[in-house]
């Protein structure tokens, strides 16, 4: 078996344990879910037919469907099982298990796809992406997360750590998230969650990082599940606004927005010519 390969079953072991130990569906992630696709808003996804590509518990998913659309995810990992719970009884959302890179799909088939968070976990990012477009209606909209190189000091000192923790057991390694987590959470979100319930969001948003502000909107056990995934998932990329420019020239696509999200991660939306 080789490198690529191996890396590929790590990865998919890593986010099956993951999504099925952490699939936990909270209010804030349907504004969490609103920023990562940005311009899009709700009004988009009625009528319109859509995938969602490396689909993790189905959070996402939930919240398109909701607005209207007809929906299909696919994910590689037994994550799909969670998602099968949490979209239970959902008229007009399905589930594959199946490989991004070879898809199930008649091509042409979507009216819009998107993946959020999962293209930066694969050994070729790029060849992910232009995996999808096949599969995109001429005139659709192609919508996509990455994290972002922005905080590259940060991001090189987490690397670091990952060479370890990237080699521990899931359960091991879930404890030891509990840690960072913990610390985290304790030492940062917990203390300005108590002061603005104090003195309110407008006296305490000049000085408090958007990162905080983020996770005081969410219960602890969603920083910990992050943390989980910042220490185990094998393979992370970094990107800005000028690669996924550049991914969507290369691909022929036109319309083309790229914004960032704070400093933690970068969109892209784009159409393909009609």
């Amino acid at each position: 078996m080789d490198k690529t390969q191996q890396l590929r079953q790590a990865t998919q072991r890593n986010f099956g344990y993951q999504w099925t130990h952490f699939a936990d569906m909270v209010g804030a992630n349907r504004e969490h879910f609103f920023t990562y696709i940005y311009p899009i808003d709700d009004t988009f996804f009625e009528g319109k037919f859509g995938l969602d590509a490396a689909c993790g518990f189905g959070r996402h998913l939930y919240y398109a469907h909701e607005c209207g659309a007809r929906m299909v995810g696919v994910d590689f990992s037994d994550a799909i099982f969670a998602a099968k719970g949490i979209l239970k009884g959902k008229d007009g959302a399905s589930l594959v298990k199946g490989d991004l890179y070879r898809l199930p799909f008649r091509h042409e088939s979507f009216d819009f796809i998107y993946c959020l968070g999962a293209l930066h976990h694969l050994s070729d990012p790029e060849g992910g992406f232009q995996s999808l477009l096949p599969y995109l209606k001429r005139g659709g909209a192609v919508f996509v997360w990455v994290y972002s190189k922005r905080r590259w000091l940060l991001n090189a000192i987490l690397e670091a750590v990952r060479a370890v923790t990237t080699k521990l057991p899931p359960g091991l390694l879930r404890y030891i998230a509990l840690l960072f987590a913990a610390a985290d959470y304790g030492l940062f979100t917990a203390p300005y969650r108590f002061l603005k319930s104090l003195l309110g969001q407008v006296r305490l948003r000049p000085w408090a990082p958007p990162r905080i502000r983020l996770y005081a909107k969410f219960p602890f056990r969603v920083c910990h599940a992050d943390w989980f995934d910042r220490l185990g998932a094998p393979i992370r990329f970094y990107y800005d606004e000028q690669d996924l420019a550049e991914w969507a020239s290369r691909a022929g696509l036109k319309d083309v927005q790229t914004s960032e999200t704070g400093a933690y991660g970068c969109r892209l939306l784009a159409y393909k010519p009609s």
